[in-house]
């Protein structure tokens, strides 16, 4: 086959795997094996607040021949957001911070990744390290924010197939959001004192590029 045609033919050739290139839409998902899950943190001098956010909704383009090309939006609703505690997940909802009622999610708008290391060392199995860019919005502010991304990109077979359908993307997100640059200052201006001036976030994203 010469140039021209394997270009028109656009097929990759792995192993046992036979995937099609240009970009792939990945639609998140929960499994048995693998859940998308936020956890957040807040650590101030007189307080430490850890929870977990699970209702997270997205989906995004991913090309393995342009992965800095990636884009997306990622939502997570703010009442889904949960510390242990009812009477503090209610002042949590309330208007005095994230103020659910009016600003009902939290969204992320990917535009870009920044690569760092690409390891296709093993067949049918991608992985990158990077930084994301995009835009991060919370209680009606949206601000540009980076999030250091290890996104593990598995072509179908067989192997795969007893997850999901599809090809398999797994996304590891770390980062941290400044409340006062959100307009978040809590009851009391408290924000730097009982809860910590910044909160840090760790995502952990599964989704396929299976017909949903």
């Amino acid at each position: 086959m010469n140039t021209h045609a394997f270009a028109l033919a656009a097929i990759l050739i792995i192993g046992t795997t036979v995937v099609t290139a240009g970009p792939k839409t990945v639609i998140l998902g929960n499994t048995e094996k693998y859940k998308n899950e936020v956890r957040f943190v807040s650590e101030a001098p007189l307080e430490k607040i850890s929870g977990t956010a699970q209702e997270i909704s997205g989906k995004f383009s991913i090309d393995l021949q342009n992965i800095g090309a990636t884009s997306g939006s990622f939502t997570v609703p703010v009442r889904s957001m949960v510390t242990g505690s009812s009477s503090r997940d209610s002042h949590m909802y309330d208007s005095d911070w994230l103020d659910a009622d009016t600003y009902k999610n939290i969204t992320y708008n990917l535009k870009s990744v920044v690569i760092e290391k690409t390891d296709n060392s093993t067949p049918g199995r991608t992985v990158v390290t990077g930084t994301a860019k995009g835009d991060f919005s919370l209680h009606g502010v949206s601000k540009p924010l980076d999030a250091k991304v290890k996104i593990t990109y598995l072509n179908e077979s067989a192997q795969t197939r007893g997850i999901a359908n599809g090809d398999l993307v797994l996304v590891n997100a770390e980062f941290s959001v400044p409340l006062k640059a959100h307009g978040v200052k809590g009851k009391g201006n408290i924000v730097g004192t009982k809860v910590g001036e910044s909160i840090s976030i760790n995502a952990q994203l599964f989704g396929t590029s299976a017909d949903h």
